[in-house]
């Protein structure tokens, strides 16, 4: 079999386009760029994208310690020019020295290009659980029973200032009790005496009018009779 042969047969012509798409594509590979997507809460959601590989690659992505990470689903674009771009996305959680890699690799080339990414740690934020809402829950309640008993308590007990300055009067008028009633004695004992003086010289009056009286009905009579006396002379 002459050399001629060998290199027109159709395996021997594909193996040679493979090795010159090799040869042409082993320095178009891009390396693997990350993009942070989403950075909320206690997580970080990364994405992983190359361009120009031939034969299609695979997509891998590990964590500090070089253990596979469980990520998304890889997607594969393929050109015009047949070259291949993958892409895909991880969520990984805010640690201590999280240290990401995404890894893009070609076994059957033994190609392989990679990108390295720091994920800062975050505080870790606990959130309260029931029992502590339902003991502070508690606690509001007991201290609203309390205050409500004390404000009951408090308008129920009498003001002893108003009771010290009530009695402290009412002993004042018990003291100035007896001169009052003195004074009213000898102000009620007064008027009978006035009343007696009034009577008797009232009566004094009447008794004069009465004797005016009888003194004007003697004259009348002498006059009468005289009259009478004369008329019959």
């Amino acid at each position: 079999m002459s050399l001629q042969e060998i290199f027109w047969r159709p395996s021997a012509v594909t193996a040679v386009l493979v090795l010159l798409t090799l040869l042409f594509c082993r320095g178009s590979v891009s390396t693997p760029v990350i993009k942070v997507m989403s950075n909320v809460s206690s997580r970080v959601v990364l994405q992983c994208e190359s361009a120009g590989w031939y034969p299609e690659p695979e997509l891998l992505w590990l964590d500090g310690e070089g253990n596979l990470l469980s990520a998304g689903p890889t997607e594969t674009l393929r050109g015009p020019d047949d070259l291949y771009t993958v892409s895909s996305r991880v969520t990984v959680e805010k640690r201590h020295s999280n240290n990401i890699t995404c890894r893009v690799q070609q076994r059957n080339t033994n190609q392989s290009r990679e990108t390295h990414i720091h994920v800062p740690g975050s505080a870790v934020r606990k959130e309260p659980s029931a029992t502590f809402i339902i003991v502070i829950i508690g606690l509001l309640y007991v201290g609203a029973v309390i205050a409500f008993v004390w404000n009951f308590i408090l308008s129920k007990k009498p003001d002893t200032k108003v009771n010290e300055t009530e009695l402290k009067t009412m002993k004042q008028k018990g003291s100035r009790a007896p001169a009052d009633d003195t004074e009213t004695k000898e102000i009620k004992e007064e008027p009978p005496s006035e009343q007696l003086e009034d009577d008797t010289s009232a009566v004094d009056m009447s008794e004069v009018i009465k004797e005016g009286e009888e003194n004007q009905e003697t004259e009348t009579q002498s006059t009468a009779q005289s009259a009478l006396t004369s008329s019959e002379n």
